[in-house]
C-alpha cells in the first residue's frame, strides 16, 4: 500500500497530469522547487521508500516519457565490482525499469529509474511507483541493511 506525507506546496509548480493522477489515487506528495514530485511511500516490513516522478519529459518519435525513480545506495567511492555486478544482474531480471549510477553531489548513488508514457492513466502511474519503490527498497536492504530512503 502507498502512503505519503501531507503535501506541501503548491501543486501547480510540477506537471498538473501528475498532480491529477496523484490525487485521483488518494497519494500525498510535495512538489519540489524543480517541479518535481517527491511520495514517501510505505513498503513492507515498517520500511518505507521515498519516490520522484519527474515533470519534465523527454521525447522519443512521438513518445512523450516520464521518469520516476528512487535511491537505493550512496556511497562516497565509486561502487565496487560486486555492488555494480549485482545492480547489472538484477537489470536482467526486471519487467520494467533499469538500474543506474548517478553522481549526485560528492556521492556515487544507486538509483533504479523507470519511464512511463507522460499521459499515462493512474492504475499505470501507481503501478509503477509500486515497482520501482519496491525494487529500491530490496536493494536497499541488501546493500546497506538501512531504511535511508
Amino acid at each position: 500500500m502507498i502512503s505519503g506525507q501531507a503535501q506541501v506546496g503548491k501543486k501547480s509548480a510540477g506537471d498538473p497530469r501528475v498532480g491529477v493522477l496523484l490525487d485521483q489515487a488518494g497519494l500525498k506528495f510535495t512538489v519540489d522547487p524543480e517541479g518535481d514530485f517527491r511520495l514517501h511511500n510505505e513498503v513492507s516490513d515498517g520500511r518505507s521508500q521515498l519516490i520522484w516522478i519527474l515533470s519534465k519529459t523527454s521525447g522519443l518519435g512521438d513518445l512523450e516519457i516520464r521518469e520516476v525513480w528512487s535511491i537505493a545506495f550512496k556511497s562516497p567511492e565509486p561502487f565496487s565490482a560486486k555492488v555494480g555486478h549485482l545492480l547489472l544482474e538484477q537489470n536482467g531480471q526486471t519487467k520494467i525499469g533499469a538500474w543506474q549510477m548517478r553522481k549526485m553531489g560528492d556521492d556515487f548513488a544507486a538509483v533504479f529509474s523507470a519511464q512511463i508514457a507522460a499521459d499515462t492513466d493512474v492504475d499505470s502511474l501507481v503501478t509503477v511507483i509500486q515497482a520501482v519503490a519496491e525494487t529500491a527498497d530490496d536493494m536497499e536492504e541488501e546493500l546497506s541493511e538501512g531504511d535511508d530512503w
